[in-house]
């Protein structure tokens, strides 16, 4: 479709422009402190919270596996989608919003220092960083990935992956270590508004040149020739009921919440307690405009290029595109083209970035400064931090392009494996008797449960739910035979959490 010159363009022009951003940001920033480049120090506001909190959650997903995945599961798939988006308020006002609060006494950095600051325990730490690690790493090269698959779609197979992997990946490690989590944040906001514009532009123009805008010609037509489409488990029978409680329940706690990038979002970027609140108000609102638009996708493409199986679901936008949109119009058709490019690198880079700052902090803080005690400056301790950055980068580019079989299914794995940590991290706010021990030991124990789960076969519908039930049961038994946290922890700990509630819940 896109010629070589073109491909390449697109991404050159989009990625000069990131670049930019950062070192201007770097420049603008360049005295911060580790924390800050992290975290950005409870400086971000409402709406740049909110995008960036959106870009960090859509991942790949949008432009491949989603409509893919409405391709594939049909509407009991979206209704699956939706159930969950009700569970965001909740969960933020009981437990993030309770992150934050701490977060503006104590300061943490990345996702393990709540924990430790309850727990003390350099092991819990260690187990958390690897944990929340192994999540970060693996997405990062997924998305790298999708941009290479990207690019060599465009241009039909004449571009290189590997070649546009390497590249972008390259590019985007001059951008994060230069301008840090701010650049990040504010790139993701305008980034934002680029992927959910593409989407529903692609989207809207397949109805209106295969359907001449008739939604329901559209509809009358799956009816007739897909109608297991609206049917119950779906076209390839993939939303049982267990997947039905399984998925909602990952994407609530696994994946909105507990994702390490999407984590220090909620509770370490907010100004203030306004911009908390409207970040629980305007998520689902914005959950729901993106997934309604790759389910619509993935309803068009049903209607108008039927038996797609496996991997080729993944490629319904450039299939639209090709045959059905380039029929009509094929300067047009190329725009979109284009325009799916560069909506594949706004939403991949703002999540692959995400997941690079917070991998780089694991390393640089968790590792090197909190249980290694490396005692340096801290204009050393930031330069350690951009390397960590720029070494990981480097690994995800790596694994990017020399990808295992299962990448995307280890997206979703991926929240499958934070599952576990999130009644370790309710206990910690709200129950005093919670123990050292017990945490250590529902943390592991609920980790392997999820790895059994996906050996015996049962990943795929429950995910983390089994894991996550493991280590609920575990907290809860074994801190009450195990000692009692010293008081003097306690007091500190829950002594933060009320001053800073008795400030900002006033507000």
């Amino acid at each position: 479709m896109l010629s070589v010159g073109t491909t390449w363009l697109l991404f050159i022009v989009y990625m000069f422009l990131l670049v930019v951003f950062g070192i201007y940001m770097w420049w603008r920033d360049r005295n911060i402190g580790a924390r800050n480049f992290y975290t950005a120090g409870n400086q971000i506001n409402w709406f740049v919270l909110c995008m960036t909190y959106i870009a960090a959650l859509m991942s790949t997903w949008v432009f491949f596996a989603g409509p893919g995945g409405y391709y594939r599961g049909g509407f009991g798939y979206w209704m699956s989608e939706l159930s969950y988006m009700p569970l965001f308020p909740v969960l933020t006002y009981f437990v993030m919003n309770k992150v934050w609060l701490l977060n503006t006494q104590r300061h943490y950095t990345t996702p393990a220092d709540i924990y430790d600051d309850r727990f003390r325990s350099p092991l819990l730490r260690l187990i958390l960083a690897i944990i929340f690690f192994c999540v970060s790493l693996p997405y990062a090269a997924a998305i790298y990935n999708a941009c290479g698959i990207a690019a060599h779609v465009a241009s039909g197979g004449k571009v290189s992956q590997s070649a546009v992997v390497l590249f972008v990946g390259l590019t985007a490690l001059l951008f994060v270590p230069f301008g840090g989590v701010k650049s990040v944040a504010w790139a993701a906001t305008v980034q934002g508004w680029i992927f959910m514009g593409a989407l529903w532009l692609i989207g809207l123009s397949a109805l209106y040149y295969g359907y001449e805008g008739s939604l329901s010609a559209a509809f009358a037509n799956v009816w007739q020739n897909s109608n297991s489409w609206f049917s119950y488990p779906g076209p390839e029978k993939w939303v049982p009921y267990s997947a039905r409680f399984g998925y909602p329940i990952a994407c609530a706690i696994g994946w909105t919440i507990m994702l390490p990038d999407v984590f220090i979002r909620a509770g370490y970027f907010g100004k203030d307690m306004a911009a908390q609140r409207k970040l629980m108000m305007f998520q689902p609102v914005l959950q729901f405009i993106v997934w309604t638009g790759t389910c619509f996708i993935g309803f068009i493409a049903i209607a108008l290029v039927p038996g797609l199986s496996g991997s080729d679901t993944e490629l319904v936008i450039p299939y639209l595109i090709e045959k059905v949109i380039a029929v009509h119009g094929l300067g047009f058709a190329a725009l979109l083209m284009g325009i799916f490019v560069w909506g594949v690198l706004a939403k991949g880079l703002s999540a692959a970035t995400s997941h690079l700052l917070v991998a780089g902090s694991i390393i640089s803080e968790d590792i090197l400064n909190q249980l290694l005690k490396l005692n340096v400056s801290p204009k050393v301790h930031v330069l350690l931090a951009r390397l960590a950055v720029f070494t990981l980068g480097v690994a995800a580019m790596w694994l990017a392009m020399n990808p295992p079989p299962l990448i995307w299914t280890l997206i979703m794995f991926a929240i499958a494996l934070v599952m576990p940590i999130f009644p370790v991290l309710v206990a910690a706010l709200y129950w005093r008797r919670a123990t050292k021990p017990a945490a250590i030991i529902a943390s592991v124990a609920g980790t392997i449960g999820v790895l059994l789960t996906y050996e015996y076969g049962y990943g795929d519908a429950w995910y983390g739910v089994f894991g996550m039930a493991i280590s609920a049961i575990l907290m809860i038994v074994v801190s009450l035979i195990t000692k009692e946290t010293d008081k003097e922890v306690l007091d500190e700990f829950y002594g933060a959490l009320e001053k800073a509630e008795s400030a900002y819940y006033a507000e």
